[in-house]
């Protein structure tokens, strides 16, 4: 009976009483920027270089770091094996827990590990807060640290994998990378058959297309909606762009701040709607919910376009159309996974995939 009592309360409240209440929760949340604010901003085309580059962290991220910790934490009976969320803000938090409270919590342990998973998630931070001028700075330390965390959690063929990739980035070999981002690191949920041994396993096909829309989602997140928050929210406020955080949460919050301060508006509900299936799609790719990437892709790129429509970036929603399109028709693409028949083809696929675009390094 409360509940229902609680249910007709919601119900009946006015769009007043609504934004007032959201108004408070928003006001009541930490703010988290990132930590170093550079003298000066970068040039433009810097920026779009490093949000490239950032590209290629999430799909470290995604394709080995994430899988790893899923399997390790299973098999340590720390989390279930029947959740197919792959949150690697979550399981880091979670093994700085147990470490702090167990020196001895991994196979083999060092004095620097909480020190090397603490970098480790201040990446993972930076790569999904959009943190770039972080990236910029500090890439090479990021994915060192992943590769130990990779090796602490007992993923050396992970880790062996990961420090290639940060040598040719190094060497500034990025053309080789296409090959290398092609393999992953197999959570133990991906069924290696055609048989399904737990109704909540995935199968080899369904896990690699969930990873590639996860990835694809991520890279129109940070190369089109993000920068679209960013203008208006520039705009908006007439302040200058005097760095490059691009965090599309931040800014969603602050847009749907906007709105719910305009309670008589007529389209206020409507817009505040909007803006949260936007920012829940943002935080879906971000935390790896892998079973609502694969069945909602299509509503949360949907959102993101008609929210660029809300703030009158035709351009930016006009890209994220044809950024959906093309992912309609590439959906069903080979993804040679780890088995590479030729570099040549290979690197052909994961163009199609991935499209890693980097010219140079940061």
């Amino acid at each position: 009976m409360a509940n229902n009592k609680r249910g007709n309360r919601s119900q009946n409240m006015t769009p007043a009483s609504i934004a007032g209440r959201q108004l408070k929760l928003l006001k009541a949340r930490n703010v988290y920027h990132q930590p170093h604010k550079p003298k000066s901003p970068m040039d433009i085309s810097d920026e779009a270089t490093v949000i490239d580059f950032c590209f290629v962290l999430f799909v470290v991220l995604t394709m080995h770091v994430g899988p790893a910790l899923w399997n390790f934490l299973t098999k340590r009976g720390k989390y279930d094996p029947t959740c197919l969320i792959v949150d690697i803000y979550k399981f880091l938090k979670m093994i700085i827990l147990n470490r702090t409270q167990n020196p001895s919590f991994f196979t083999t342990n060092s004095a620097t590990d909480l020190s090397d998973l603490d970098t480790a998630q201040q990446g993972r931070l930076a790569v999904a807060h959009g943190y770039f001028d972080e990236v910029s700075n500090h890439w090479s330390e990021y994915l060192l640290s992943w590769i130990k965390v990779l090796k602490m959690v007992d993923a050396p063929e992970a880790a062996i994998k990961v420090q290639r990739i940060h040598d040719l980035l190094v060497a500034g070999n990025v053309t080789a990378l296409d090959i290398l981002l092609c393999s992953y690191t197999a959570p133990d949920f991906m069924e290696q058959g055609t048989k399904k041994k737990n109704p909540a396993d995935m199968t080899r096909r369904q896990y690699r297309n969930a990873i590639r829309l996860q990835m694809k989602l991520y890279e129109c997140l940070t190369k089109i909606f993000a920068p679209a928050l960013r203008d208006e929210n520039m705009s908006r406020t007439g302040q200058v762009r005097d760095d490059s955080e691009i965090d599309s949460q931040n800014l969603l919050f602050d847009l749907l701040e906007h709105w719910y301060k305009q309670p008589l508006h007529p389209n206020m509900l409507t817009n505040t709607q909007l803006l949260e299936a936007a920012k829940k799609g943002r935080n879906i790719v971000c935390h790896g919910d892998l079973n609502l990437i694969a069945t909602d892709w299509q509503h949360y790129l949907t959102s993101w376009r008609k929210v660029c429509v809300l703030i009158s970036n035709n351009d930016a929603a006009q890209r994220i159309s044809s950024f959906h399109q093309e992912l309609i028709a590439e959906f069903n693409l080979p993804f040679t996974g780890s088995f590479l028949p030729t570099p040549t083809k290979a690197s052909i696929r994961s163009k199609a995939m991935l499209r890693i675009k980097l010219s140079k390094k940061p």
